[in-house]
């Protein structure tokens, strides 16, 4: 161990989309950041698709306009057959990304690095030892061992878990296999917009499609990870096209086209039992793994990072708020899990709908805790009567109380009071607009309000709260 990293605040380990967030963060609010990456294999990196709105935390890490001037190919929207033969075409209001992972996370460890971040690749971590005074990393650096010490340790690896595995909780009906294949076709893609995604169902599997330029499209089967169709030895190849073959959209879209190289991995759900401790972070896909149906894997990890960051910095800074920022972030963790669970089970449903098979109905079955929604019964009555109402009287319930709860200010974790059990929706802080509910009787006024006395947010988000306030019996009213 050499002499500066007697100082060292914090060891990421992972150089992909959250150990790289996580490190330049760190870096940028004055902390001293290691980061333990290995060389990635580029014969198996992945297209992926990122939605617009990830350039919302893209900026919040600091990269939007590297990301923006670095060429990657731009995506107008998606394109699905998801439990129907009829293509269903959705445009972005603005455009996505879609790209090749391996240039884009050498994008953002660049960026880390330039930050100030001490970027060690070629590295492979052996023991991490968590102590009540701090964490201890060996590892081998181009085959020579070395090890570093840290206040704590943010675990980034994704799959691999080097802390994270210990912790692992997989999703017993979401164990599911990729079988990927790289396709060129020099003569374009039957598709009305050749930026888009591609999503199709079949009986017992689905496919999913991401170009990574006009020509080049990265090819996916997602299949039970427990079947033998994926696990037996026979040439992958000829199992990765014999699922193509049971698809009608894909089988369409590659007619013509050449497969360069074909590669395998798991793609199961899983998630943690612990996402923290007082030396310890598990963020992105070391902490958990959503279904890639959502196209967010790569915004989750980013948001997993800032929140890794924030905890960190707020554990650095204040010792005396770690249980808290601890539980905070542990929190935030199993919520984002929990949603993009239920999100998947929902698409599962319709699948399992046409496809009467089991791949289907044990992903349909699957059992997710219940959250606040705008469809619930209750919450959509409340919503229409509150934006159809030309004035309406707010007023808190005389039984209301406040307790205290953990919020974000300034990359900080802090304790502020809170509504029990509930202080934000979508970003709005629902303890403020209650109090500004009160000083006004039209909505407009109520939003106009909010957004100069808080960050501005947008129109529906501000309802939404109101109508949460109004169905957990906070806010009274009187039209």
């Amino acid at each position: 161990m050499s002499a500066a990293d007697a100082n060292i605040d914090a060891v990421v380990i992972g150089g992909g989309p959250a150990g790289s967030a996580a490190a330049r963060l760190l870096t940028t609010w004055g902390h001293d950041v290691v980061v333990l990456t290995t060389t990635p294999d580029r014969s198996r990196g992945l297209a992926e698709s990122l939605p617009p709105s990830t350039q919302r935390v893209l900026a919040e890490v600091g990269v939007l306009d590297a990301v923006d001037g670095a060429g990657f190919y731009r995506s107008t929207g998606n394109t699905s057959c998801w439990a129907s033969r009829e293509r269903r075409v959705e445009t972005f209001g603005s455009l996505g990304y879609q790209i090749f992972r391996p240039d884009f996370d050498r994008l953002l460890l660049d960026r880390a690095a330039a930050a100030g971040a001490d970027v060690r690749e070629g590295t492979r971590v052996g023991a991490v030892r968590v102590a009540d005074d701090g964490v201890r990393v060996d590892y081998t650096l181009n085959g020579r061992p070395s090890s570093t010490s840290a206040q704590l340790v943010i675990d980034c690896s994704g799959r691999a878990g080097v802390v994270a595995r210990r912790m692992r909780k997989y999703e017993p009906s979401y164990r599911t296999y990729a079988i990927v294949g790289v396709w060129r076709s020099d003569d374009g893609w039957e598709l009305s917009d050749e930026t888009h995604t591609v999503v199709e169902t079949f009986e017992h599997g689905w496919a999913w499609s991401v170009p990574v330029d006009r020509s080049t499209r990265h090819v996916g089967a997602m299949v039970d990870g427990t079947s033998p169709r994926a696990a037996t030895g026979r040439e992958l190849e000829a199992a990765y096209r014999g699922e193509i073959a049971k698809t009608v959209e894909m089988r369409r879209l590659l007619a013509g086209a050449g497969l360069l190289r074909v590669f395998a991995c798991d793609a199961s759900l899983y998630s943690s039992r612990a996402y923290a401790g007082p030396r310890f972070l598990l963020a992105g896909d070391a902490a958990s793994f959503i279904d890639p149906l959502s196209s967010f894997g790569v915004k989750k990890a980013l948001a997993s990072a800032w929140m890794a960051a924030v905890t960190a910095h707020t554990c650095l800074l204040h010792p005396d708020r770690r249980p808290v920022a601890v539980d905070f972030f542990s929190n935030w963790e199993r919520q984002v899990y929990a949603a993009s669970l239920r999100h998947s089970r929902d698409f599962a449903r319709q699948a399992s709908e046409r496809h009467p098979h089991p791949f289907w109905a044990a992903r349909a079955g699957v059992d997710v805790p219940p959250q606040d929604d705008m469809d619930a019964p209750d919450v959509r009555a409340a919503f229409e009567r509150i934006k159809g109402a030309s004035s309406i009287a707010f007023r808190l319930a005389d039984d209301v109380r406040l307790e205290k709860a953990a919020v974000i200010r300034d990359h900080e974790i802090v304790v502020e009071d809170a509504f029990p059990g509930i202080r934000f929706f979508e970003n709005v802080d629902l303890v403020k607009l209650a109090h500004i509910a009160c000083q006004h009787t039209r909505v407009p006024d109520v939003f106009d309000a909010y957004c100069r006395a808080q960050s501005p947010a947008p129109l529906p988000s501000v309802i939404a709260g109101l109508c949460l306030l109004v169905t957990k019996g906070i806010l009274q009213t009187r039209a």
